[in-house]
């Protein structure tokens, strides 16, 4: 007989369960490690990784102690409406004082509906109804013309109708017999806290919840002074703006008006209103299409390759609803579409703060609107928070200090002269374009002795200091100071410091000497810098090494010199540049104890002369290049185009090209904005469209016609033997030729056209050279569109008699009773088709 196994005691499997548990628990809190580990690498990688933020957030929440990594996340994402509002909610339910004051952080400087909307919920579950109706007021105030705001605008319209409500039976206990109270949707106080989670509920009972009742909200009535006109002003700002709830507000409206008792002032006021209203729900419409597909809880990211395409069309949609709004459909005043637009461009902000676009078009829009100061307090917050090593904002910046006063002040002056130096600072190293900027301001407002201690200053200490600055100040000194020689100076120092790495601070000398008409001069300093980089070649040929910036420098310089002389020297001088290059090259040799034998003749081996794409770029003027027939010509013609970016923007080209002539850049520039692709093969003064990709015009005219001959050549072959035809004979056109367009085809001649084909081009010459005499307005104020009449049938018989009369021989035009071969003509012609339909008549029957 088995024996029963005995019972464990119960606190044996209490012990048990509690080990699992911590086993269990252990475990769990290992893999969070694991997550949370996994989650901040990426953070560390990328700041800006949203997802990994998300999963941050999500396990520190879960942790209980998120405070810290909210305020990390808020660092980084400043703008980002949704982290603030979970920040926020989350310390609802720890503790509601933290929880307002975080709220108040951040509810000025996020204009968000979202944000604003649960700052709404939580003062309705929590403060008292006096601080619910201010903090409905403040967010009509700021997001009242946001197209989400309807449920804004029916909570707030809700709350004022219930307060005025109790007001009227105060004054009037016989009110609602009267008529004079509005009808009351739900209270959105009493909803917001019947949704409120059990927990949350619990505590919010323990801490007392603020009072709701009749009484109270009757007390806050009278303080805040909501009487007819207060919600009239209300009703009439809810319904003129453009959102989802118009209809229904208009509605309320209409029985606020007419429960007043006058009617002549309700009618008025509604006439008034009703157009408005109208044009917001047709802008409503419009405004919904443009925002589709727009994330209100998108967050502002920098720029990543990853990232181009979604940043882009999220940028466009954003733009194509400020352009929408800046058309001002809804017909507002000055002020109020400066507020609106204002709005939509924050909100944009909020999701492109990594856009200088957005930030540079709002304050262009602040200054249309007198708003100065606040637009360049709005180009310093992007600066400051968004876009530190933004340049072109940065320059604004100190431009708009300095051009804030006429004439300027000190003070001005002053707060520009710190912002060129803060940037200065700031700015990655180098950036000549800033220090440019800057030795131009000091030029402007401190003259030319402050100019040139300045650049002498930065050519000794400055690390923005580079060969465009020293090109700068040379041509500062030769357009501003008129002195060549000191500006041939600046250059020739420049030369000095920069020549051996930079030669395009020679190609800027050469066109500054070439600009001054000193030819020699220009001609010295180029075969200067051809002599220099032929030694370095050879020098390092002998010790079997390549140096690519040394050939393509001496290959840039020499063609440029090939350029000089072959458009403003003479035969003899391109001759000797040529000698001078081999001559040079083979002494140079000979210098290094080669033999005789071994010398070359060219120095191909250093890139001169070794494709054709060089030999084109020989013969380049300014923006012509003569392009070989050659298989590789397309590629050539994108390498020939010199790269015109600026260092400040390396951070976007792909490859930055070493050598740099200006002149040539210049050139392309100007003629591709200027005059683009011209045509070729045509006459240059007639100005023709661009139908290279227009699609051929085959109208039903066309079928119609070969029809029409197929059907005369059938009807030809089968009739009957001895039938008379007529070849001119019309067939029946098609029903969807227009009635008019079949009648002028009727009376249109069957036979081809016979002599020459007219000159194209000279009928539009004449025509765009023709002179049309001038029309005197008197003339013209007698002859008007409505003055035209067409004559009824009744009338023909009038207009004919009027003819006659007018012309007793008979020879009154279309209407004389004299025959004519035209009218015989026709009349024959009538009477063939009459009979030819009689015709077909008897046949059918």
């Amino acid at each position: 007989m088995i024996k029963p196994r005995p019972l464990q005691p119960l606190s044996l499997l209490t012990a048990t369960a509690k080990c699992s548990s911590i086993l269990q628990q252990q475990q769990q809190q290992a893999a969070a490690e694991v997550r949370i580990a996994a989650l901040e690498a990426n953070i560390e990688a990328d700041p800006y990784d949203v997802v990994a933020w998300d999963g941050r957030l999500g396990e520190a929440v879960r942790e209980g102690s998120p405070e810290p990594v909210f305020e990390r996340a808020i660092k980084i994402f400043p703008t980002a409406a949704r982290i603030w509002t979970a920040y926020a909610e989350w310390w609802e339910s720890q503790d509601i004082t933290q929880s307002l004051s975080i709220y108040q952080r951040c509810l000025q400087q996020v204009p968000s509906l979202d944000l604003w909307s649960s700052y709404l919920t939580f003062c309705k579950r929590h403060r008292p109804v006096e601080e619910v109706l201010r903090a409905y007021q403040q967010a009509t105030d700021l997001l009242g013309t946001d197209w989400r705001a309807g449920v804004l605008w029916s909570e707030y319209i809700a709350l004022l109708k219930r307060v005025y409500n109790l007001l009227q039976k105060k004054e009037n206990p016989e009110a609602e017999v009267c008529g004079k109270l509005l009808s009351e949707d739900p209270n959105p106080i009493e909803a917001a806290r019947r949704a409120m989670k059990p927990l949350l509920r619990k505590k919010a009972e323990e801490n007392k919840p603020p009072d709701i009742s009749d009484e109270e909200l009757t007390r806050v009535g009278e303080a805040l002074r909501i009487d007819a006109c207060f919600l009239r002003a209300a009703f009439q700002k809810a319904v003129s703006s453009a959102h989802a709830a118009v209809d229904k507000l208009w509605v309320g409206y209409e029985q606020f008006e007419k429960s007043l008792g006058n009617p002549q002032l309700a009618s008025k006021l509604l006439g008034e209103h009703m157009p408005r209203c109208l044009r917001g729900k047709s802008s409503f419409k419009e405004i919904q299409s443009l925002c589709t597909g727009l994330d209100p809880f998108a967050v502002a990211v920098p720029l990543r390759p990853h990232n181009v395409a979604q940043q882009t069309k999220m940028l466009e949609r954003w733009r194509n609803l400020i352009q929408f709004e800046r058309a001002n459909p809804l017909r507002l005043s000055r002020p109020d579409l400066q507020v609106r637009v204002s709005l939509v461009y924050q909100q944009a902000a909020l999701n492109c703060a990594f856009h200088a676009e957005i930030w540079y078009e709002f304050s262009s829009w602040l200054d249309l609107g007198g708003q100065r100061e606040r637009a360049t307090a709005c180009l310093r917050h992007a600066v400051e928070r968004f876009l530190p090593e933004d340049l072109t904002l940065r320059l604004l910046i100190a431009n708009r200090h300095e051009l804030s006063e006429e004439p300027p002040t000190e003070a001005s002056l002053q707060l520009a002269d710190d912002e060129y130096k803060k940037l200065l600072d700031d700015m990655p190293k180098p950036s000549p374009l800033a220090l440019i900027n800057f030795l131009a301001f000091v030029r402007r407002q401190r003259g030319a002795h402050e100019f040139r201690t300045a650049f002498l200053e930065a050519t000794e200490s400055s690390p923005h200091c580079t060969w465009e600055v020293y090109a700068f100040a040379a041509l500062t000194e030769y357009h501003v100071f008129g002195s060549k020689d000191a500006a041939s100076g600046v250059f020739r120092v420049g030369l000095e410091r920069f020549g051996q790495h930079e030669p395009s601070l020679f190609a800027a000398y050469s066109n500054f000497l070439i600009g001054c008409n000193d030819l020699r001069a220009a001609r010295a300093e180029l075969s200067r810098g051809v002599l220099e980089r032929l030694q370095i070649g050879v020098r390092d040929k002998m010790t079997n090494r390549t140096d690519p910036v040394v050939r393509d420098s001496l290959t840039f310089l020499w063609q440029k010199w090939a350029r000089l002389e072959r458009y403003f020297g003479d035969a003899g001088a391109v001759r000797r540049a040529v000698a001078f290059r081999d001559e040079e090259y083979q002494n140079l040799q000979r210098d290094q104890d080669v033999e005789e034998d071994a010398i070359a003749e060219t120095p191909v081996s250093l890139g001169l002369a070794t494709t054709i794409s060089e030999v084109e770029e020989g013969f380049r003027f300014q923006h012509l290049v003569p392009k070989a027939t050659r298989v590789s010509s397309s590629s050539a013609s994108r390498t020939s185009t010199r790269d015109t970016r600026t260092p400040e923007n390396a951070a976007v080209a792909v490859v930055k090209q070493v050598l740099l002539d200006q002149s040539v850049a210049d050139a392309i520039d100007e003629h591709r904005i200027l005059a683009g692709a011209a045509p070729t093969a045509l006459s240059v003064h007639i100005a023709r469209p661009d139908v290279s990709k227009m699609l051929a015009f085959r109208p039903a005219l066309d079928v119609v016609g070969r029809k029409r001959v197929a059907e005369c050549s059938e009807r030809s072959r089968t009739s009957p033997a001895g039938a008379p035809f007529d070849a001119e004979e019309q067939i029946p056109l098609p029903a969807m030729i227009p009635k008019c367009l079949q009648d002028l085809l009727a009376v249109l001649p069957s036979r081809p056209l016979k002599g020459a084909k007219p000159d194209v081009d000279y009928m539009l010459t004449v025509l765009q050279t023709v002179t049309i005499p001038p029309i005197p307005v008197k003339d013209l104020d007698t002859f008007r569109y409505d003055h035209i009449r067409t004559p009824k049938d009744e009338d023909v018989d009038l207009i004919k008699r009027r003819f006659v009369k007018d012309d007793p021989d008979g020879d009154a035009g279309f209407f004389s009773t004299r025959n004519s071969v035209y009218r015989d003509r026709l009349q024959a012609k009538r009477q063939k088709v009459s009979v030819e339909q009689r015709g077909q008549l008897k046949v059918e029957t």
